[in-house]
């Protein structure tokens, strides 16, 4: 039963930051890796977008590998577990806000000015959230992001750009698997 807590939480804790980056980085066409570090350990995560409104990220962390499919044009989000054989269905909820002055100032959004970060050149922004605070640093180019380093309930989430290609990723990465897994429905 703690076993499934810990899962449950992890699972939540990477969903909500994929969303987060669903919602910077479309309609852009991509495939980055990131290395992100948190309270529970080091993540490392895998992330495509066909430039259609499809996300794909895989992400690996101890004791748990998961992907997660989010299409936008239907509002959908797929968690798959593999090993379990689970694939958890919801809504997308998400704005498809790309952080740029217009977002920034919404946002009331602090300018970092531009720097290389992670071998990229880099816009910085910086922003409160209702839970906390985010510092967001996106390719001048790729408009993907470099650095995100956010802070909620006292922990740190700080997630670093190790790849990235702007080469379309196959059509195939953004299919759900149809048979021998159990879809459950998440609220």
């Amino acid at each position: 039963m703690q076993a499934s807590r810990v899962v449950t939480l992890g699972l939540l804790s990477f969903i909500s930051v994929n969303t987060a980056l669903a919602d910077q980085v479309y309609p852009k066409v991509y495939d980055t890796t990131y290395e992100t570090k948190t309270a529970q350990g080091n993540m490392h995560t895998h992330m495509l977008s066909n430039g259609k409104g499809q996300l794909r990220t895989e992400t690996e962390m101890p004791g748990m590998k998961a992907v997660t499919i989010i299409d936008m044009p239907s509002h959908l989000t797929y968690t798959i577990l593999e090993a379990q054989k689970m694939i958890m269905k919801g809504q997308y909820s998400g704005d498809t806000a790309t952080m740029d002055e217009a977002e920034a100032r919404k946002r009331n959004a602090t300018d970092l000015g531009v720097k290389l970060v992670n071998g990229h050149m880099s816009q910085g922004w910086s922003y409160k959230t209702p839970q906390g605070s985010t510092e967001v640093w996106l390719d001048k180019e790729a408009q993907v992001t470099t650095k995100s380093i956010t802070t909620s309930a006292g922990r740190t989430t700080e997630m670093n750009l190790k790849t990235l290609s702007t080469a379309p990723p196959a059509d195939s990465n953004f299919k759900v698997p149809t048979t021998g897994y159990k879809v459950m429905a998440m609220k």
